[in-house]
């Protein structure tokens, strides 16, 4: 093989899984059309050569503070989805309604400008008690950026409302956000001053599906249990408040939600929804759509009527509403959890022919 004189050509013409072996001995006036071979480099390929169109490892960037993000060097318009979750609202005091979920949106192959700044911002979630969740947006640049209706936002997503008396919270509207792949957050549950207990909060919503819903409270005294708080996106409602408790909503693969009791409702997992407690509901799960601990969270289970201050779960990371609290002073809502920005891309490279050496591709060159 004569490196020197062999012209490599129609490289335009590559073929998804071409046999490097065959289109090596494909010669053309004094030219040799090379595919990409997809298959291990062993013995039984050695001396075989491969064109390499240029595909990095893919590489996952969690953004949930800050509000400038630099665009990596090797950033590739053609190959990159970002989602983006809204913040959660706040749920109510004193047998008040659970709050509502963040809304989720994605998009896939942003144009970004390699080496430069980008502006964002993460919806924080509700404090405190009526407290509204904050929008989540990112941007193509540093101006044009100051709201989600901005004409630079690329993705975004509305936070959950805050509960205000006992109704319980509308989730965040997937058609106020940005993107091409959009869900709703969960709607928060109802409180009632008769049975004295508080609304589960809404889960947020996430890349598989709508928020869950968040449980309401008893209609009867009698039953004086909170309701359990949604499951994270894709997942379960949480259950309506009775006797022991609203266990909250599973997640989307079927698990995690947190069991409703006559004591504290138990905390929820893996972007379950807590449980509703006759005293104290129980916090949402993180969720874990992502990794671990990245994910959309399960609504906050809500509080009930357990004579003390028995407050609502807060909403679990990232973007799940909080439970409303119970009867009694101090009964205090839970708090909505803030949102989340998720870029992943694989890196362009150039593309490169490449050779097997019998154990592995090697770029091949003098």
């Amino acid at each position: 093989m004569i490196r020197a004189i062999v012209v490599i050509a129609a490289l335009s013409l590559l073929c998804g899984t071409a046999e490097a072996q065959e289109t090596s001995g494909t010669f053309t006036g004094g030219s040799v059309k090379i595919g990409y071979d997809s298959r291990t480099c062993n013995s039984g390929l050695s001396g075989s050569i491969r064109y390499n169109s240029g595909s990095g490892t893919p590489t996952t960037i969690f953004l949930t503070a800050g509000t400038s993000w630099s665009v990596p060097a090797d950033w590739n318009s053609g190959n990159n989805t970002i989602e983006v979750i809204g913040g959660g609202g706040a749920g109510e005091d004193i047998s008040g309604g659970g709050g509502g979920g963040g809304a989720y949106s994605a998009a896939t192959n942003v144009s970004l400008t390699p080496s430069s700044s980008v502006t964002y911002e993460i919806g924080t979630g509700g404090a405190t008690s009526s407290a509204t969740g904050g929008d989540t947006w990112i941007c193509n640049s540093t101006s044009n950026c100051a709201s989600i209706a901005e004409s630079a936002v690329v993705v975004g997503s509305k936070g959950g409302m805050g509960a205000s008396g006992t109704p319980g919270a509308l989730g965040g509207a997937s058609a106020s956000g940005v993107g091409s792949v959009k869900y709703d957050g969960g709607t928060g549950g109802n409180g009632d001053p008769d049975s004295e207990a508080g609304g589960g909060g809404g889960g947020a919503a996430g890349p598989h599906g709508n928020g869950g819903n968040g449980g309401n409270a008893p209609a009867d005294w009698s039953d004086d249990t909170g309701g359990g708080g949604g499951g994270g996106g894709g997942g379960t409602n949480g259950q309506d408040g009775a006797s022991p408790g609203g266990r909250g909503g599973h997640n989307w693969q079927g698990s995690g939600g947190g069991n409703g009791t006559s004591g504290d409702g138990q905390n929820g997992s893996n972007g379950g929804g807590g449980g509703g407690g006759e005293e104290n509901g129980g916090a949402g799960g993180a969720g874990t759509d992502w990794d671990a601990t990245h994910g959309s969270g399960g609504g906050g289970g809500a509080g009930g009527f357990g004579g003390g201050a028995d407050v609502g779960g807060g909403g679990g990371l990232y973007g799940a509403g909080g439970g409303g609290g119970g009867d009694e002073a101090g009964s205090n809502g839970g708090a909505g959890a803030s949102g989340i920005i998720v870029i992943n891309y694989s890196p362009s490279v150039p593309g490169r022919i490449e050779v097997c050496n019998g154990t592995s591709w090697t770029d091949w060159g003098p």
